[in-house]
């Protein structure tokens, strides 16, 4: 989902072929369900930490339960598209308001989920430095994302590009970590 977000960007800038009602549906219905699934891929690796209960199952039945109106409501939604003759920054204006009311009820719990997961995650062993970087990362796009929301996308491809590195050099780290951590207890 990530991968097809982020070429929709990339796609959606003037200089490569800009909006189209498709594109734009298929990113704002995408969106908020990725991050959604991020905080709730969190919550399952912390699954053993935070006890007996499936918190994580809960967490993805609520996203999947949110996500299909969200779905249904955005492809067939009328889109505006005079908006994106402004300029092609990623906000949700295009998309009428009875669409736009179900995002933040997936990505600010599950950015929440990402960011506060990767740090309890942190504190509870100081050596798994990189959740560190999956913190700020989810910090930096769950900002962007909010100042987007609330009608200021400045810079936003620039704090997404930041916190999208940042994700993936935790992830990139994490594996390092669990890799050296296999071979000492070999």
């Amino acid at each position: 989902m990530f991968f097809v977000i982020t070429l929709l960007e990339y796609l959606s800038e003037e200089k490569v072929m800009g909006w189209n009602p498709i594109m734009y549906r298929l990113y704002y219905v995408l969106m908020p369900p990725m991050v959604a699934l991020m905080g709730t891929g969190t919550l399952c690796l912390l699954a053993p930490l935070l006890g007996s209960r499936p918190y994580w199952k809960y967490f993805l039945a609520y996203t999947i339960s949110v996500s299909i109106p969200l779905f249904a409501a955005g492809m067939i939604a009328p889109i505006r598209m005079e908006l994106f003759s402004r300029g092609s920054e990623i906000v949700g204006d295009a998309m009428p308001s009875n669409v736009r009311v179900f995002s933040p009820f997936l990505t600010i719990p599950g950015g929440l989920a990402l960011i506060l997961g990767a740090i309890y995650s942190f504190g509870l062993d100081k050596s798994r430095k990189y959740n560190l970087l999956i913190a700020l990362g989810g910090l930096l796009l769950f900002s962007t994302g909010l100042r987007a929301r609330f009608g200021d996308p400045a810079f936003f491809c620039a704090v997404e590009t930041a916190g999208t590195l940042l994700l993936f050099a935790g992830f990139l780290s994490s594996w390092q970590y669990i890799k050296a951590r296999e071979i000492k207890n070999a």
